[in-house]
């Protein structure tokens, strides 16, 4: 059985920092679609990506590094 290491606090906020970059950027992006477009539900459908895609970026960090 492979030993597991411990994640480093560094890791960890590495890993939340992304979360929180991919939800900024989904935001700006949903913003510039809801100005260009005028699509009222373009800024939830940008926040709900960008944190769909944190969420999943986190995990494949995460599991790299165990």
């Amino acid at each position: 059985m492979k030993q597991q290491n411990p994640l480093t606090l560094a890791q960890l906020s590495t890993a939340g920092m992304s979360v929180f970059g991919t939800l900024i950027v989904g935001f700006l992006l949903g913003w510039l679609a809801s100005r260009l477009l005028h699509w009222d539900l373009a800024i939830p459908i940008g926040i709900i990506l960008g944190f769909v895609a944190g969420i999943v970026s986190m995990f494949r960090q995460l599991a790299s590094r165990m």
